[in-house]
């Protein structure tokens, strides 16, 4: 059994103990607002040791300005309201000085110690609000980033979603048109196609990836796709000559960006019947290649060397390359998002493209691309993607229903 000063003296080692541990800082003060005792975390955080402070103001000291350096009165401290009321007083948005001169934000909680009914001193409990400010700075940030990269995004893909019109669809061939965004709200890119028809009736189809990510990319792929429009649209001249001419044109017009595009012209042999088979003239600048699909699921990739991609050389050489579009057969155009993997290279790409349509080429347009789309790339991944999928039909039977009705241009017939 102790005795009553042993527990009394236990209770003492006790309370010190928590003193000397706690995280906050802990002043007593008498009643007239001079240290008494201080605990070590007190001592950390502004930096005077106890000897500085025993037996001084602590407002003297910690507390005689606010934090734009403009005096602080005593009659408005809440350490000396609780000293001069009896009253516990909090507040949360408070500045100490520490010994060096910088402001340490802190909130506190000032309790008056009364004996017989008089107040006698305070306990100040106080807390170092540092970590907790930066940590809300940082967060505010971080949303403030967040917002701003969602609303670039909102703004690249409503630029993307406009420029991305419907294709066309004239009689006996098919055109589809698929575009996939990245995951990532700051890596929207510019990942394009086009397909419009000539005033020949000839279709018309372009893919394309400018360099780079964000809002800027995807102007600069807006502005490369209408100038290749334009140039693209009113004459018959072979594919390689019109992308010498964007090359030339975004040059002139300081578009000063990098891009890979294909430029591809669906068109008849020459002297054939109306119903005669179809050619695919293209162009490519250094874009993945297209991939020709037949009804059984083979198909072969239309590799040839690329040529320089737009942006470089504007005097470069380009080449034209056909291939024969039979009935039922589909070209496909895709970006380097839907094939290109990060340890992988663009043959074993192309190889996995393959594969995910070997079962596919019987398969109506519109599922042949959702369904390649949902097997190489299940989860919106690091790269947008767009894909264009061209497939032609007899002219000597009707249109296929799986085909969808004709869509031409006003005035096209």
């Amino acid at each position: 059994m102790r005795t009553p000063e042993e527990e009394l003296a236990r209770a003492l080692a006790r309370y010190e103990w928590v003193l000397a541990n706690v995280a906050d800082g802990i002043y007593g003060l008498d009643a007239h607002g001079r240290v008494e005792f201080v605990n070590p975390s007190a001592v950390r955080i502004t930096g005077y040791p106890p000897t500085e402070q025993r037996g001084h103001d602590q407002h003297a000291i910690l507390h005689h300005r606010r934090l734009d350096g403009s005096p602080y009165s005593r009659e408005d401290c809440p350490v000396w309201k609780a000293l001069r009321s009896g009253h516990t007083v909090a507040a949360d948005d408070e500045v100490f000085w520490r010994k060096d001169g910088t402001p340490v934000p802190v909130e506190l909680i000032a309790v008056p110690t009364v004996e017989d009914g008089e107040v006698t001193g305070v306990i100040v409990s106080f807390r170092d609000l540092t970590e907790r400010r930066e940590a809300a700075q940082q967060a505010a940030e971080i949303d403030r980033l967040a917002r701003e990269a969602a609303a670039s995004r909102a703004l690249s893909d409503r630029l993307q979603q406009a420029l991305l019109t419907p294709p066309p669809e004239p009689d006996h061939l098919h055109v589809v048109v698929r575009y996939l965004p990245a995951g990532h709200e700051a890596q929207v890119g510019g990942d394009w196609y086009d397909a419009f028809l000539q005033p020949d009736g000839a279709t018309m189809v372009a893919i394309g990836d400018v360099v780079g990510h964000g809002s800027a990319a995807a102007a600069a792929m807006g502005q490369l796709r209408g100038i290749l429009r334009a140039l693209a649209y009113d004459n018959d001249e072979p594919p390689a000559a019109t992308l010498g001419r964007v090359d030339r044109a975004a040059r002139g017009l300081a578009v000063s960006t990098l891009a890979t595009a294909i430029l591809a012209r669906v068109e008849r042999h020459p002297d054939v019947p109306v119903t005669g088979q179809r050619v695919i003239r293209w162009s490519n600048a250094g874009h993945v290649p297209p991939l020709l699909l037949a009804p059984d699921g083979t198909s072969r990739v239309l590799a040839t060397s690329p040529d320089l991609m737009l942006g470089v050389d504007p005097s470069a050489t380009r080449r034209d390359h056909t291939v024969d579009l039979d009935n039922g057969h589909t070209l496909l155009l895709v970006t380097d998002g839907l094939v290109e993997r990060r340890g992988c290279d663009l043959d074993q790409g192309m190889a996995r493209l393959q594969a995910a349509l070997r079962d596919l080429g019987g398969k109506p347009l519109d599922e042949v691309l959702d369904t390649v789309l949902d097997r190489l790339v299940p989860r919106a991944g690091e790269d947008d993607v767009a894909a264009v999928g061209i497939r032609a039909y007899p002219e000597d039977r009707p249109r296929p229903a799986e085909a969808g009705p004709n869509r031409l241009p006003p005035g096209v017939e």
